[in-house]
């Protein structure tokens, strides 16, 4: 009833404002980060399409300060914001004979996603949206919130490759593929999300992934041409190196517009395919800091020329009046911040520091779900520390705290033997990549590096890592990069029981973890109680803190 009752009174929110405006007419001069373009086009023989897209948006729903590079310099910038993005996409669909605009997944995060359950995000997309490809963050608190979200789309959301039909809050909101009839011109969309979202995301048990790329693909492509489409849009969130393969190893796709990788596509990717044709692959960065364009003329043949353009969304683009003042009510209605203590010391929360070696910030998370729980040792996967910055000394406040940790995971009482214990090590451990590593280091999950508290040992990175099926979650090559471990300053024994503390997402076997999954309900407990509430709670009982690098974890054997 509640959610209702917000949706009733933002649409007569909306309608009040829009009935208040008077007419605008305003001239864009929409910065152009670089273009490519085929063939001349030719006016009166071939149908034009403008596709537009974003990807990654990560609930950045309000402008932010961003360096842009701008003729060889980084520059500093106040860019994006639905709003801005809302603006061009409605010029764009005034000024243009067909216009799609697409939207490529990762739109969920942080601490507005936690406050809302993206229920904006989804209301924005419907507005000026036609299609959108989920992705994985968009699970990141569970199917069954994602599934509420979707009671506010009208849109087509798109997974070709993810079976839904389990999740009673989803079941029959996610389809494989769309069909748009454009003026003319008739266009099919199916969308793709990563296949490796059992791991990352918080994805249950009854949604269930396809991995295999290719072949729902091949079959997406015989489905639509047997619809009679002219153009086959392959709307991704599976990463540019993964549309690159995917478009050498299948034929009949003419566009790949991608994301979760935040790549900034300057030029278009061209790949050929394996029948010798093309396919055009476009994606435009993460935050909205840009709008992609992508325009192509088609003839019967297929694609004859495209151009492509990325679209600054600084403070030289308007916003839309509606958004603007639908964002604003949003954020207004966000709890203030509220200080929770002081650090002594800068925290670290880049990827570079978190998911490659000991930090600071993360003796801090597992010293705090230690002394909230009293177990022997805690370890949380530095994937699950965000922020990806230096937050430096001074006030930490709840907003802080949701920086860090944006996915709102509760902490979980195990007890495992030190065998089971010694597994999780060298999970973590396989998060590093080594001289001579015979893995692809595009299947390895960084963000599975363990921060701990309680521990101290050795990784040789040199020696071989260990493997899982992430399918089956068997351990197919044990690991032997793990030693000189000790559980309070004593040598871990393997057949001892410890008491450890790590998050739901891991106890969920997220990054591959699956050794803490697969463990019987008597051997595991979910408190329920959040990260940043654990640590919001320890900071207080602390302050001031002054956590640092104590030699827990040695690492050893890299060039």
């Amino acid at each position: 009833m509640k959610r209702r009752n917000l949706v009733k009174g933002l649409i007569v929110l909306a309608i009040v404002f829009s009935l208040s405006l008077l007419p605008i007419k305003v001239s864009v001069n929409t910065s152009i980060a670089s273009q490519s373009e085929g063939p001349r086009l030719v006016e009166g023989y071939l149908k034009y399409l403008t596709i537009l897209t974003t990807s990654d948006l990560q609930s950045q729903v309000t402008e932010f300060e961003t360096k842009i590079r701008i003729g060889g310099e980084k520059v500093k910038k106040t860019v994006g914001g639905i709003a801005r993005v809302g603006y061009l996409v409605k010029k764009f669909k005034k000024s243009r004979k067909r216009v799609l605009f697409l939207t490529s997944g990762d739109d969920f995060l942080g601490p507005f996603f936690r406050a809302f359950k993206g229920i904006p995000e989804t209301l924005f997309w419907d507005m000026i949206a036609d299609a959108w490809t989920p992705g994985n963050h968009e699970f990141d608190q569970g199917p069954e919130v994602f599934g509420e979200a979707l009671d506010y789309c009208t849109i087509p959301v798109l997974a070709a490759n993810l079976d839904v039909s389990e999740e009673p809050k989803l079941e029959g909101k996610i389809k494989p593929y769309t069909i748009f009839e454009v003026k003319g011109l008739k266009v099919g969309v199916f969308g793709l999300i990563t296949p490796n979202l059992p791991v990352i995301t918080n994805l249950g048990d009854k949604v269930k992934v396809n991995g295999d790329l290719v072949s729902v693909s091949k079959d997406m492509v015989s489905t639509l041409k047997s619809e009679g489409v002219d153009v086959i849009i392959a709307l991704t969130h599976i990463g540019i190196d993964a549309d690159k393969d995917l478009a050498s190893k299948v034929d009949g796709i003419d566009v790949i517009v991608g994301g979760h990788s935040h790549t900034l596509v300057t030029e278009p990717v061209i790949v050929k395919t394996p029948g010798g044709g093309e396919t055009i692959i476009v994606q435009d960065g993460a935050r909205a800091a840009y709008l992609g364009e992508l325009q192509i003329a088609v003839d019967r043949k297929g694609i004859y020329s495209y151009k492509w353009r990325l679209h600054l969304l600084d403070e030289s683009v308007p916003k839309d009046p509606l958004l603007d003042k639908l964002v604003t009510y949003f954020i207004n209605q966000m709890p203030p911040p509220a200080p929770v203590g002081e650090s002594l010391v800068d925290l670290d929360a880049r990827k570079i520091t978190v998911r490659k070696k000991e930090a600071a910030i993360g003796n801090l998370f597992t010293d705090a779900f230690r002394w909230k729980f009293g177990t022997d040792v805690a370890v949380t996967n530095g994937g699950g520390i965000r922020g990806d910055k230096i937050y430096p000394k001074g006030v930490i406040t709840t907003k802080t705290l949701l920086e860090m940790h944006p996915f709102g995971n509760s902490i979980v009482l195990v007890k495992v033997k030190g065998s089971i214990l010694k597994q999780a090590l060298e999970r973590g451990a396989s998060a590093l990549i080594g001289p001579n590593d015979p893995r692809d280091p595009k299947t390895v999950v960084s963000g599975a590096f363990l921060q701990v508290s309680g521990l101290k040992f050795t990784i040789d990175v040199s020696k071989t890592p260990q493997q899982i099926d992430m399918d089956t979650g068997e351990i197919v090559v044990p690991g032997e990069r793990v030693s000189d471990v000790y559980v309070n300053g004593e040598p871990l024994d393997l057949n001892k029981e410890y008491t450890v503390a790590i998050n739901s997402w891991m106890a969920g076997g997220g990054d591959g973890y699956f050794m803490f999954k697969n463990l019987p309900m008597d051997k595991k407990y979910d408190t329920s109680i959040t990260i940043p509430e654990v640590l919001e709670e320890y900071i207080r009982a602390h302050t001031p803190i002054s956590p640092k690098v104590e030699g827990r974890i040695t690492i050893i054997g890299s060039e």
